[in-house]
């Protein structure tokens, strides 16, 4: 029997008010009460970020679980747990709009990746991360996997996940790098050995920058 996949949920948090004051909150609700519960119940945060592309400041936590099963034991065991019920309460105090999606790791980036990058930024941090959200053609998904694979190894992709609910064809690569947001140069040979493959079966991309929070494992 092939071994469920790993699961990671992201939650993405509109701050109310969006103001570094609040930001810092959330940070005392993370250590108070998000870390200790996640511990107890197992559940592993594996990345804390702020952006701005879609809210300024918003917060966007990346957590791991074995599989969905383990999820599911999380949600169960988190309903009865102080902790956890209070960091709930707190951020949802400070960010009423909220976001959750679940997510799987798509082939090539294994999540042992991603663990390195962990124990790689602690000895090195990189600071500032980037979402890749690329729309994957849904009759290419097959290719875009194959040429993630060819480029994977050589690019400082840690994860790349896909959605288990919502848009099946959409895939989230995190760099561990900021890719930055180059001013306008024509197209030339190395643009287009890269974007050139890649467009054919992802048309659409979106980037968000992404600057790690203090209790972040990915530093």
């Amino acid at each position: 029997m092939k071994d469920a996949p790993m699961i990671y949920v992201k939650q993405s948090y509109n701050l109310d008010p969006a103001a570094p004051s609040t930001r810092d909150r959330v940070v005392d609700i993370a250590n108070k009460y998000v870390l200790p519960a996640n511990e107890r119940l197992g559940a592993r945060l594996v990345g804390a970020f702020f952006a701005h592309e879609e809210w300024y400041n918003q917060i966007i936590h990346l957590t791991e679980f074995d599989d969905f099963a383990a999820y599911q034991t999380y949600r169960e065991a988190a309903a009865s747990d102080g902790d956890a019920n209070e960091g709930v309460a707190q951020l949802t105090n400070l960010a009423p709009e909220q976001r959750i999606e679940i997510l799987e790791p798509l082939g090539p980036v294994a999540p042992q990746r991603l663990h390195q990058a962990i124990a790689d930024s602690s000895e090195k941090a990189v600071g500032v991360y980037t979402f890749a959200i690329l729309d994957v053609t849904p009759a290419k998904i097959e290719q875009f996997t194959a040429l993630l694979g060819n480029a994977a190894a050589a690019l400082p992709i840690v994860a790349a996940l896909r959605d288990v609910s919502g848009n099946p064809y959409r895939v989230t690569d995190l760099w561990a790098r900021d890719t930055g947001t180059p001013g306008y140069v024509p197209n030339d040979d190395q643009q287009e050995s890269f974007f050139g493959p890649l467009r054919q079966v992802a048309p659409r991309e979106k980037m968000m920058r992404l600057h790690v929070m203090p209790y972040s494992p990915l530093r």
